[in-house]
């Protein structure tokens, strides 16, 4: 059942996305090229994942393109973004249950379930927040590399909290990389 589901999202998406695009460009629109473009490679990820030891099972690969039908495909080919008020509220509230189920799958697969559900809840609420925060991250940097508004910062002035969100991101990144590599330089340096 979720093969053929999947095989429909796939069609539909990538035929749609096609008729939508020349229908635009037919009329002299390249405002939402990158939209259109940037689905493809989207749609790739289940395939490059199980080319690697992450493989997806079916299940899995609905949840994805369900998630990119609703977000990608609605949201920004069809533009119900722009249409519908609510809309970008309702993706973003899926996405925390779709990433929370990500999380639960990562800490099954990485053999860290544990039987503490705190402790297992926190790991996957950590993997939501991470999500989140990384997502943000693309629009305001895609807002300021392309001049699109995804965050609508010219009309909120988001730019001191995204710019706070990405500096405290880089700091944690950094000192991650940093214990990461004093561990490795303290192995190597123990086994000489």
């Amino acid at each position: 059942m979720y093969n053929l589901l999947n095989k429909l999202l796939l069609i539909l998406m990538n035929i749609g996305t096609v008729i939508v695009a020349i229908f635009e460009f037919s009329n002299q629109d390249f405002s939402r090229l990158i939209t259109f473009v940037a689905i493809f490679p989207v749609l790739l990820v289940p395939f490059l994942l199980n080319k690697t030891k992450f493989k997806l099972n079916e299940f899995e690969i609905c949840m994805y393109y369900l998630f990119i039908f609703l977000a990608e495909f609605l949201g920004c080919v069809v533009n119900l973004y722009n249409i519908i008020s609510w809309y970008d509220l309702f993706v973003h509230f899926l996405s925390g249950i779709f990433t929370f189920v990500l999380g639960f799958i990562l800490l099954k697969r990485l053999n860290g379930y544990n039987s503490n559900k705190i402790i297992n809840i926190i790991f996957c609420l950590g993997v939501v927040a991470i999500v989140a925060l990384f997502w943000e991250i693309f629009e305001f940097s895609m807002d300021n590399l392309i001049g699109s508004n995804l965050q609508h910062n010219l009309d909120t002035g988001v730019n001191d909290t995204m710019e706070d969100l990405i500096v405290a991101t880089l700091g944690g990144g950094i000192s991650s990389l940093y214990l990461f590599f004093k561990k490795i330089y303290r192995f190597i340096y123990i086994k000489e």
